[in-house]
């Protein structure tokens, strides 16, 4: 059974956001292979493991997150893309970063890799 039909990883996709929506780390993580990884932002240190998953997510958590489909999600082969915006309050102001995901499946359609592109240029003051 191929577990990495468009639809099925769109779904996938859906559950995240709603998962970072609702503050739900139990629900992040079961998206996730056991030995999968994070790197948040790319060129940042990866994050391996659903113990190191677990903690990044449970720090990204502690602020109250409003997260937003920006686009279609994009999924081909075993990949999928989609571009968000993430509003938060940080650093005594609100503010939006609109990162691109791309997530990278294993055959049984847990995220092995996510990878998140984003920079400076992608971080503003609401």
């Amino acid at each position: 059974m191929n577990n990495n039909t468009a639809q099925a990883m769109e779904a996938v996709v859906r559950r995240y956001i709603a998962a970072l929506n609702a503050g739900d780390l139990e629900a992040i993580v079961a998206l996730y292979a056991e030995d999968g990884t994070v790197e948040d932002p790319v060129g940042s240190p990866v994050h391996r493991g659903l113990a190191a998953i677990r903690a990044f997510y449970a720090q990204s958590l502690a602020l109250k997150l409003d997260v937003t489909l920006e686009g279609p999600i994009r999924a081909a082969a075993n990949e999928a893309a989609f571009a968000f915006c993430v509003r938060l309050h940080w650093q005594g102001r609100n503010t939006a970063i609109r990162p691109i995901d791309v997530f990278r499946f294993d055959e049984s359609g847990k995220i092995q890799s996510m990878r998140a592109i984003f920079g400076p240029n992608n971080m503003s003051a609401e």
